[in-house]
């Protein structure tokens, strides 16, 4: 039983290219795009993380998946350093404390992130950021 791509309407498919996005300017070092954003149960972004950005811990009540593209960082969860580079990815269960350091890489940082569930609060600022810089 798989799925029937006959069956799907592809021109009210949401897709796009991150390259020809405009990127929310989060905080020196930090940029992103948010992707997907009609979806309901699950958020995708897009980061660009540069050296020398101010390292911020945090938590949130999702689950993550950090997938790097480009670059080499260290990913800390739960206050462990994972050393990643382009295909590495880490699993951040809800609620752990976690965040990226990005040194000695020859390149920003390109961070994919998915998060389960949606996280309103990043569509509604990068709608409202879309509105402002059309």
């Amino acid at each position: 039983m798989g799925l029937d791509y006959n069956k799907i309407d592809f021109s009210t498919v949401d897709h796009g290219n991150w390259n020809e996005s405009k990127w929310e300017f989060v905080r020196p070092g930090i940029e992103r795009v948010v992707l997907a954003m009609s979806a309901e149960s699950m958020s995708c972004t897009i980061g660009q993380v540069e050296e020398g950005h101010e390292t911020k811990p945090h938590t949130h009540p999702n689950e993550q998946i950090a997938i790097i593209i480009q670059g080499t960082c260290d990913y800390y969860v739960d206050g462990k350093p994972v050393r990643m580079k382009p295909g590495s990815w880490v699993v951040v269960p809800p609620n752990v404390e976690h965040y990226i350091h990005v040194f000695n890489s020859e390149e920003p940082v390109l961070n994919l992130d998915v998060f389960t569930p949606h996280r309103s609060e990043y569509t509604e600022a990068f709608k409202k950021f879309l509105n402002e810089n059309k």
